[in-house]
């Protein structure tokens, strides 16, 4: 599938940390699945380039992108990949930007056309390409308890100029800060919910899962996550590891509800 036209205009925003012990490794492999695997729409490469303390370590990175008319956003490294795509959203001016993490590498042809297709539903406010019901309730009890229905931010697309307003005035150079805006009681999932609209988990079949249906999804750490739309460490991980632990890490990122007959009842819950 030759890549289509948006009915808007979208960006791809990508991590590129240098302070990450495999900096070089991830973004090559970011690069080769990039390449490979199509992404189905029109849209401008944009990567974050951030954590560089040497310039030839940057130049690099940069190299690393030779093949394609990226635009470059450099970004100090003070603040969590959330900061970072704070800041990187002010300097965008497509419409809708999908926003990618450093480990994350697309899987699915035609990935990013299936986000912006659901996005442009009827009163969708957020999409990615993996969800969760985990809590980390015990961590820290202003996080709410599951099931705690959140988008991860490993690779999520939305309306540019939402997530600026989302981010207007908070900080993330806290690991905690950026814990609540993943998942906490005002998570960018749940500032979405807020305004009525509803959020996506998209496989890599195309399709929209609602909260409710997130379990059944076949992807974050479900069976064996054969519908994922975009793989990252974490996904990564739980592909290696032996049944039984993916059985106690699954009970602990959905609880009970990855029995049918324990889905939720309500969507959206907050």
């Amino acid at each position: 599938m030759s890549n289509a036209t948006a009915t808007k205009s979208v960006a791809v925003s990508y991590l590129a940390r240098g302070a990450d012990k495999n900096w070089k490794e991830s973004i090559a492999s970011f690069v080769s699945a990039y390449s490979a695997v199509p992404a189905g729409v029109e849209h401008k490469l944009y990567v974050i380039f951030k954590g560089f303390d040497r310039q030839s370590d940057l130049d690099w990175a940069v190299g690393a992108f030779k093949k394609y008319p990226i635009a470059e956003i450099h970004v100090d490294d003070d603040n969590f990949d959330i900061g970072a795509y704070a800041a990187a959203a002010r300097r965008i001016s497509e419409h809708h930007v999908c926003f990618l993490n450093s480990h994350a590498m697309p899987i699915s042809d035609n990935w990013l056309a299936k986000l912006q297709r659901i996005l442009e539903l009827e009163n969708v406010g957020l999409v990615g390409a993996t969800a969760s019901y985990e809590s980390l309730h015990d961590y820290d009890s202003i996080f709410p308890k599951m099931p705690n229905i959140h988008i991860r931010s490993n690779a999520f697309m939305l309306a540019r100029a939402r997530f600026v307003e989302i981010t207007e005035g908070l900080t993330f150079s806290r690991k905690l800060e950026a814990f609540l805006f993943e998942s906490g009681p005002r998570s960018l999932t749940r500032e979405i919910l807020r305004t009525g609209q509803s959020v996506r988990v998209v496989g890599g079949n195309g399709r929209g899962y609602a909260p409710k249906w997130w379990p059944l999804s076949d992807t974050f750490r479900l069976r064996d996550q054969a519908n994922l739309l975009v793989s990252d460490n974490q996904t990564r991980s739980f592909d290696r590891c032996r049944w039984p632990d993916k059985r106690s890490i699954s009970e602990r990122t959905w609880g009970p509800y990855l029995q049918e007959r324990f889905l939720l009842k309500n969507a959206a819950p907050l």
